[in-house]
């Protein structure tokens, strides 16, 4: 009697496509098993850095002190009209 022996047959593209993802979303499912839930606080937290008020307006208070003064630009002013009444204009 003769032994059968079964080859398996190369990978095409499409074959190793399926692998991989087949492998990503195993352990996209075993990481999503491991996350614990957390509270609201908790994200928070993670996402804003928890500040003393006291300490940002003490800041906030140095920092107008040290602003330079500015000259602001003068707005431009329109030329007057005669006591006449006319208009003068330059092209």
């Amino acid at each position: 009697m003769t032994a059968i022996i079964f080859l398996p047959a190369k990978e095409n593209s499409k074959m190793r496509r399926y692998k991989r993802n087949g492998e990503y979303y195993k352990q996209r499912n075993k990481l999503k098993a491991k996350q614990k839930s957390r509270s609201v606080e908790e994200i928070w937290d993670s996402i804003f850095k928890p500040v003393d008020e006291t300490d940002v307006l003490a800041n906030l208070l140095v920092r107008i002190k040290d602003t330079p003064d500015v000259q602001h630009k003068q707005s431009r002013l329109r030329k007057p009209i005669t006591q006449s009444g006319e208009v003068t204009a330059r092209a």
